[in-house]
């Protein structure tokens, strides 16, 4: 069966020379046709474009194809890598670094911010209430001519809601849950899930067991138990998954890594969920939203 992950850090670790869970060898195992392999912006003072050039190396050295031209149709079932970003401030406010590095690998999907506020836009974590900056809409606009995805995953609420109305595209959570379930401010309340799903966009499912439950222990049934609600929402053609693999400092018992996922989909068929449907949620659904940033 086709699996699409929406978001992992793997490239992150490349760079800092650490183990990681995504490989060549673990998306084969576990079936992984198109991983989302996110470039990110930094988490201290060194922050910014200059990030690029080693995330490029690890991207060369990785060891899968990387989608640079449209997508087809039928989806990849050997392993690929859809190239995005997390944190806009990657770019430093320069449309043009955008535009060149959307030149050189074929973007995606891009996070307008990751837990900074930056030119672009404030964060999910700290409450402002402010929505894009105007930059933020410059570049949301940029965005939907060179056909890359709008990543909302750490945006801030108005933030969120300035995407779904200027947005060229759909809206995308790449690694969110379901807020009502776990109260962590990155997941998504109903409104805004209903918001995405009502515009053809995507949520993939975040492993971290601080983002599932309340305990912060948990397994492959809550994760299911995520796909529940979003799937009684109204998400069957738009959740899937968002492991954040690589990024993350804990999983759920039993779901460690690329090559666990056949597990996670045994689960959802024990669950009771049909053979369509699984494969919608397994990678189907990403592959629609993905397909959205072909020019053709």
């Amino acid at each position: 069966m086709f699996v699409a992950d929406a978001h992992c850090d793997a490239l992150l670790r490349m760079t800092l020379g650490q183990e990681r869970s995504v490989t060549a060898q673990s998306l084969r195992l576990g079936g992984v046709g198109v991983q989302a392999l996110a470039i990110f912006a930094g988490e201290d003072e060194h922050r910014g474009f200059h990030r690029v050039a080693p995330a490029l190396q690890a991207l060369r050295s990785f060891g899968v194809p990387v989608l640079t031209g449209d997508l087809p149709e039928t989806p990849p079932r050997a392993p690929h890598a859809a190239v995005t970003i997390e944190g806009g401030e990657l770019f430093e406010g320069e449309v043009e670094n955008l535009r060149a590095l959307d030149r050189e690998v074929r973007l995606r999907m891009l996070g307008l911010t990751w837990n900074f506020e930056n030119e672009l836009g404030y964060p999910a974590l700290g409450g402002e209430t402010a929505g894009l900056k105007p930059r933020g809409k410059d570049f949301l606009r940029e965005m939907g001519r060179l056909r890359i995805l709008a990543d909302v995953s750490h945006l801030n609420e108005a933030g969120f809601w300035d995407v779904c109305e200027h947005s060229a595209l759909p809206p995308v959570a790449s690694h969110s849950n379901c807020r009502w379930l776990c109260g962590a401010a990155r997941n998504l309340t109903r409104e805004q899930a209903k918001a995405i799903f009502a515009r053809g966009g995507f949520i993939g499912m975040n492993f971290y067991p601080g983002f599932l439950c309340e305990s912060g222990q948990a397994g492959i049934d809550d994760v299911v138990r995520h796909i529940d609600e979003m799937m009684a929402l109204g998400g069957e053609n738009c959740v899937g998954f968002g492991s954040d693999f690589d990024g993350i400092s804990r999983h759920p018992e039993s779901l460690a890594s690329p090559a666990d996922f056949p597990k996670l989909l045994e689960a959802l068929q024990k669950h009771g969920y049909t053979q369509t449907q699984i494969e919608k949620i397994a990678g189907l659904n990403l592959y629609r939203v993905l397909r959205e940033t072909n020019r053709g």
